[in-house]
């Protein structure tokens, strides 16, 4: 048992060891992104990425490292002794995320869901902070999102933007950032539905709208469901995201209406694949999301 011990705390010292030495690194080059407000070198990016997900997979080593330091560390990294060592990553999480969700905020502000660029912007800075929600979990990363009321739209215009360009395949989907911009929008959207005032309140497009009854949803929520009921029925982490998201929003004390209409509609779509034999996943999908609501 002394033997495991010993051996865990060398393994985490080694950790330690090189982390500290990219650390210097990674703020290099995250001092650059914030001063341009932009990633200017796409190869910054790889290299962040790569040292971050180190503590994960503990396979991203870099030419740099002398063949000695090289060995010690492949040795304590066997993937059947790994463990995740997030915690080397935590203290310094504000110290990254705060600036890059900033900059995600405020060009979103300046430039407008409109442009092209827009995306072309967060896109890459988007990679680094999944990168991180990666390592650490969303949890830990999120208390360092922007939260704002007014930030409500304009996360929602983002992910409208994000949720309307696709790639040919995924492959380059998750090369160029789309993925990673579509989950870290939805991360955000976790946060800012629970904004403490009614919802439609905050939804300036019914503004001066006397037309919309107590009985039906704002526009601002009807989008937000709209584009988490399509990334439900995709595989990989954009399903997670989305069904953290709407666990949140249909749980507000002021969206009885709309968990309601939520949840009728899952039962009702259940039964339709049950009755016509569709695919296990369909199922699997949509039970899921019930199971959030239980």
């Amino acid at each position: 048992m002394n033997q495991e011990e010993d051996e865990l705390d060398s393994k985490e010292s080694v950790l330690q060891k090189y982390f500290l030495q990219e650390w210097n690194i990674v703020k290099s080059l995250l001092d650059d992104i914030v001063s341009n407000a932009r990633v200017s070198d796409p190869s910054s990016v790889r290299r962040i990425r790569s040292i971050v997900l180190f503590f994960v997979h503990g396979d991203y080593l870099h030419p740099f490292i002398n063949f000695c330091y090289w060995r010690t560390v492949i040795f304590y990294l066997q993937l059947d002794k790994y463990q995740e060592q997030g915690q080397l990553l935590e203290p310094y999480l504000e110290t990254i995320v705060s600036p890059l969700m900033n900059i995600i905020r405020s060009r979103t502000l300046e430039l407008g869901t409109a442009s092209d660029e827009i995306l072309e912007i967060i896109k890459p800075i988007c990679i680094i902070v999944y990168s991180l929600v990666t390592v650490c979990g969303y949890k830990s990363v999120i208390k360092f999102f922007p939260h704002q009321v007014s930030d409500l739209e304009l996360a929602v215009s983002l992910l409208e933007k994000c949720h309307s360009t696709n790639s040919v395949t995924s492959l380059r989907q998750e090369s160029t950032g789309e993925m990673e911009a579509k989950c870290v929008t939805l991360l955000w959207l976790y946060i800012l539905v629970l904004v403490p005032f009614d919802i439609s309140t905050v939804d300036t497009s019914i503004a001066n709208d006397d037309s919309l009854t107590e009985f039906e949803l704002s526009p601002l929520v009807l989008r937000i469901i709209g584009f988490c009921k399509d990334y439900l029925s995709t595989a990989g982490p954009m399903r997670t995201m989305a069904g953290l998201v709407l666990s949140r929003l249909l749980t507000r004390p002021d969206m009885p209406k709309a968990f309601t209409r939520f949840v009728s509609a899952c039962f009702l779509a259940c039964l339709v694949l049950v009755k016509f034999s569709l695919r296990l996943p369909n199922i699997f999908v949509l039970s899921h999301v019930v199971v959030l609501f239980v």
